[in-house]
């Protein structure tokens, strides 16, 4: 049994108001690390799309080079002061060639065109080839 003259001592627990400010903490903390995680995969997948679309027009290019520019041109693969279009998966593209000012020299560009988060999206590539 206790007297009257023993004191009641504070025990060494955690008040209420510092269990709720730790999980408060806590929870703002978690927060914070899900909106940067939500944000590098929002960026990874934009670098992963701009990839694909680099990739695509290299491939384009590389696909006109590999020919004769006639052989190409005969094909409708390039048209000189035209544009040829077409669709790979969810990128369009566009084949856009001009000749330059000095003889056989052809400027072609590649567009890629693609939507991301509810926009849209592009990557633009250009080469010049002599067309002999």
């Amino acid at each position: 049994m206790k007297s009257s003259d023993q004191k009641l001592h504070y025990s060494g627990g955690y008040a209420l108001t510092d269990v709720l400010l730790a999980v408060f903490l806590f929870t703002l903390g978690f927060t914070v690390l899900y909106g940067l995680t939500e944000g590098a995969y929002q960026e990874t997948q934009r670098a992963a799309n701009l990839t694909e679309a680099a990739n695509l027009a290299q491939a384009k290019l590389d696909q006109l080079a590999a020919h004769q520019w006639q052989e190409n041109i005969a094909a409708g693969k390039c048209i000189p002061g035209s544009s040829v279009e077409g669709k790979d998966g969810k990128y369009s593209w566009a084949v856009n060639a001009q000749w330059e000012v000095l003889p056989n020299l052809l400027k072609v560009g590649v567009t890629v065109l693609w939507q991301e988060n509810g926009g849209p999206r592009s990557y633009s590539l250009e080469s010049v080839f002599y067309a002999n």
